[in-house]
């Protein structure tokens, strides 16, 4: 009975999710792979720092955070007005398992801030992915595996 409970609660969400995020389409392993090689020509990343982007693993290095930018706004998560679109991110990470929503919204609540500090674009979508993917790691590479 329980479970029943727990499975229609989040049928619910994902459906409030979907409709919200009506706009985002989600994004296909091949989008990823093309966002990250477009991300790299742009910023000139080198073959080894490349390696562990392909790995969803984001170094500390002189490219990373303007690479993590590209990389999202390029998957549409993330905007320089509007800043992370918290639906699309939920909509494009548990399209195929409505059981990672629970992780996946923790990770928002914990990590996604508006700017306060006043960053500059970079270094706040950086901020927060760089928050949020060590919770959501298993996630990511899981949907664009």
């Amino acid at each position: 009975m329980q479970s029943q409970f727990l499975l229609l609660i989040a049928a619910v969400a994902t459906l409030l999710v979907a409709q919200t995020a009506a706009k985002f389409q989600v994004k296909t392993p091949a989008d990823a792979k093309k966002a990250l090689e477009e991300c790299r020509e742009e910023f000139y990343v080198p073959d080894e720092i490349y390696e562990k982007y392909l790995n969803y693993e984001f170094p500390d290095h002189l490219r990373t955070s303007c690479f993590v930018k590209c990389f999202l706004e390029k998957l549409e998560l993330f905007s320089e007005k509007k800043g992370f679109n918290e639906r699309a991110m939920i909509k494009q990470f548990t399209y195929r398992n409505f059981g990672d929503v629970a992780t996946v919204r923790h990770g928002l609540e914990k990590c996604i801030d508006h700017n306060e500090a006043e960053s500059d674009v970079c270094t706040w979508a950086n901020r927060v992915f760089s928050c949020w993917l060590p919770i959501n790691r298993h996630v990511v590479r899981k949907v664009f595996a």
